[in-house]
């Protein structure tokens, strides 16, 4: 065994059962990678007669727990598992193994520690008690600020990486080609490899024509086709590309944009034309902008609320003459059947219809009043399940108390007091959580209830039903759905079935939106 590997502490005596988290950050060049650990450490436990029960292993950053499986895995059976059936210790390689983030490393350290785990690293030593502890946390600090300069150190480097022409891998902007050129050597003597951009002799004449075009306000779809679908088959694909800075020969590192990084496929002067034109386009559908031309001439009820029944995209509206149909959007963008083969199109005007008189002859009208009040009444005053809740809690608290006794009769005629002591504080913490659960169960089951009256929602719900009525017999269909939106949620739409997902309105149209759940 190698010298720098350290021997367990008193703690953990020949027989004792432990179990060991692995990480490996920095592939095959780090200190030791998984395998190696993996393999050091049973043959640490061969020497030291420990038993080990399992390896837990993760390749990962030890910045954060995102991606760390295997070590909440750990971290949760050593927090579930009862303490008589615990492991003796937790074996690390490195304590920066466990965490770089001190928040983390305190938080997970701390609850690992509580349930009577020795925690071990193989190759930092430090001393048992309050020393230890100390040293841990100072460890902890240190491993963290490393964390820190080394994010920093990468930073600046992909900064002067960036300065000095080349990019940090990616993909380039339509245009450019990769070309990869020797900048220098790494410390083991291998060649440093960077990446430039350079023109692409065949798209960068077709780049700078699609930018010279929508200079001239010319449309996205004018512009594929004159660009041959070489740059982009798809239109939409145009709204990124003229705003893409990399055009001006501008490099990106961060936030910070470096000049003169590369060729410039475009100049400032035709850069600033596009933008004004690009910010004289209306931009249909985003907060704030003109509604799209086609929604203004055919306003429809349900588009933006409906949803296919089958495999829930959204329906959207087709117009043909004087038939209008909602259509599946999946098999509306494929134009085939194979992404939803039951969906069919919906007559449009009798599917609006239909929702229409649905909302204001049942979810608004007079009849589902009393249906409704019992329902919501019901669940106001339904105290059974925080009366059942109390009484389990109680019955904890009771066990929990019990138990307090029984160690303190213990205790009296116990020599060695420290063990008993630790749980006891133990004990004494749940009996505090149990209590303080009880009396925030109590305080919700005993607020006042509040009453709702059938002539006050006969109120609310009439002024509902008058405001839609009269802005659909005015044909002011957007307006409609506007007010429908507010408490139907969602409408799975097919050709023979439709469901709504509504909330049923407490407040008249012009109050702020409040309501109660409710579904259909």
């Amino acid at each position: 065994m190698s010298e720098y590997i350290y021997k367990p502490p008193a703690s953990l005596p020949p027989g004792s059962v432990v179990i060991a988290y692995l990480r490996d950050s920095g592939g095959p060049n780090q200190e030791a990678s998984i395998g190696q650990q993996e393999k050091v450490i049973t043959e640490y436990c061969q020497e030291h007669s420990l038993i080990l029960q399992r390896c837990y292993s993760d390749t990962a950053s030890g910045r954060k727990t995102k991606r760390r499986d295997e070590f909440l895995a750990m971290f949760n059976y050593v927090m579930d598992t009862p303490r008589d059936l615990l492991p003796a210790g937790l074996l690390l390689w490195a304590y920066s193994r466990f965490s770089r983030d001190i928040l983390d490393f305190n938080y997970f350290l701390s609850g690992i520690l509580r349930q009577g785990l020795t925690v071990h690293s193989l190759t930092e030593e430090m001393p048992e008690g309050i020393a230890g502890q100390v040293l841990l946390t100072m460890k902890a600090y240190t491993n963290a600020d490393f964390s820190d300069q080394l994010s920093k150190n990468i930073k600046r480097g992909i900064s002067d990486l960036v300065t000095a022409g080349y990019n940090n891998g990616g993909t380039p902007p339509r245009g450019y080609l990769i070309v990869k050129e020797k900048h220098g050597t790494r410390r083991n003597g291998a060649p440093r490899i960077g990446i430039r951009w350079e023109p692409d002799p065949d798209l960068a004449p077709l780049v700078k024509l699609a930018w010279e075009l929508r200079a001239q306000s010319k449309g996205y779809a004018e512009i594929t086709k004159a660009t041959g679908g070489k740059i982009y088959k798809i239109k939409g694909s145009w709204t990124s590309h003229f705003r893409n800075k990399s055009y001006l020969g501008i490099g990106k590192a961060g936030e910070k944009e470096i000049p003169d990084h590369h060729e410039p496929l475009i100049t400032w002067e035709l850069w600033e034309a596009v933008r004004k034109v690009e910010k004289a386009m209306p931009r249909y559908g985003l907060a704030g902008d003109p509604a799209h031309p086609r929604r203004q001439s055919h306003p429809s009820l349900l588009s933006g609320l409906s949803f296919c029944v089958h495999c829930g995209a959204a329906m959207t509206l087709h117009t043909a003459r004087d038939y209008r149909s909602y259509i599946c959007g999946s098999r509306d963008r494929q134009k085939v059947y194979k992404d939803c083969a039951e969906s069919r199109s919906v007559n449009a005007r009798k599917a609006d219809r239909v929702i229409l008189d649905t909302v204001l002859n049942q979810i608004l009208s007079p009849s589902s009043i009393e249906d409704m009040l019992d329902k919501v009444q019901n669940q106001l005053i339904d105290t059974g399940k925080v009366d059942r809740e109390i009484g389990n809690v109680n019955n904890q608290l009771i066990l929990t108390e019990r138990s307090i006794a029984r160690l303190l009769k213990l205790a009296e005629g116990a020599g060695d007091l420290e063990e008993i002591a630790a749980r006891l504080k133990d004990l004494k913490r749940e009996k505090g959580e149990h209590t303080a659960r009880i009396m925030i169960l109590k305080a919700e089951r005993d607020i006042e209830i509040p009453m709702i009256t059938p002539e006050a929602l006969e109120v609310v719900f009439s002024t509902w039903r008058a405001k839609i009525e009269r802005v659909t017999q005015a044909g002011d269909m957007l307006t409609a759905k506007k007010l429908i939106a507010q408490f139907v949620s969602k409408i799975e739409l097919g050709r023979n079935a439709a469901i709504i997902h509504y909330t049923y309105p407490l407040l008249k149209p012009s109050d702020n939106d409040m309501s109660l759940s409710a579904h259909q």
